[in-house]
């Protein structure tokens, strides 16, 4: 039987080493009650085709493509506690970011300025700053233009290079960005309201129950330097309605202000 892993959201550069730790540990406990484990997670895949993959034995999105595509598509496996400061378990938000010369210091102060995004897809880049700005915008807007990146560490270079003024990470992006450096040049000007994690998912049609305590276990003996990269601590039970509240979050903040079309980052 063929099976696919697909763990694209923190498998970043600095980190393959560890990711592939963490994968390894999951992978020798899926093994142990009998389910089919690839040797390797697959990084060729686009993430909408690997999220959906027929054969996805354990994949990772982010809340907002779980509950505006995924969700009906895929088994809930559990979602990840990385152990985010001022988050209950399981839950994570986001850093909001400026140029550490930047004089501003609270999010009101940025209207009018150009917001550096991965994409219109993520919670964590984009979902969460729309809502944590939804009270300051008027006549509809708060930001004066937008940038796609395509990803956080894109972003976190526009914001430090000058070539926007503010950025949404993912708390636990943020954390190892500063482990690895690539926060240099950035200061933290506050963070957005805790919502549920990335969690991870499978095909329909898999055993999310068995999977969930295969991915516990396989947790529980994550070597400490891959557990301090990652931060992970637990596989939390979340449910399908728990990740309601992203969806209604963003409703709530697009009703307040609208984000200008963004502009393709130019390279």
């Amino acid at each position: 039987m063929r099976a696919v892993a697909f763990l694209p959201m923190y498998d970043v550069a600095g980190t393959r080493g560890h990711a592939d730790e963490l994968w390894r540990v999951m992978r020798d406990a899926i093994r142990s009650r009998g389910i089919a484990a690839p040797e390797q997670v697959d990084r060729s895949m686009a993430r909408h085709q690997g999220w959906l993959h027929p054969d996805l034995v354990l994949g990772q999105t982010c809340g907002l493509p779980y509950v505006t595509m995924l969700r009906d598509k895929v088994e809930l496996i559990g979602t990840p506690d990385y152990g985010v400061e001022g988050c209950p378990p399981g839950f994570y938000h986001s850093t909001l970011v400026a140029a550490s010369a930047d004089r501003r210091d609270r999010l009101a102060q940025f209207a009018g300025a150009t917001l550096a995004l991965n994409g219109k897809d993520s919670q964590s880049g984009y979902g969460a700053i729309m809502l944590a700005a939804a009270p300051y915008a008027r006549d509809g807007r708060f930001f004066g233009q937008a940038i796609a990146t395509g990803s956080h560490a894109s972003a976190m270079r526009t914001v430090a290079e000058g070539r926007a003024d503010l950025a949404a990470i993912d708390s636990v992006t943020w954390r190892m960005s500063c482990l690895s450096g690539e926060g240099a040049g950035l200061k933290v000007i506050g963070t957005t309201e805790p919502t549920p994690g990335l969690p991870f998912i499978a095909a329909l049609g898999k055993p999310a129950g068995q999977l969930f305590d295969a991915i516990r276990h396989g947790l529980a003996g994550l070597p400490d330097p891959a557990r301090r990269v990652f931060g992970v601590k637990d596989l939390v039970p979340l449910q399908r309605t728990d990740y309601q509240v992203i969806a209604q979050n963003l409703q709530q903040a697009e009703a307040a202000h609208r984000l200008p079309e963004p502009i393709k980052l130019e390279t």
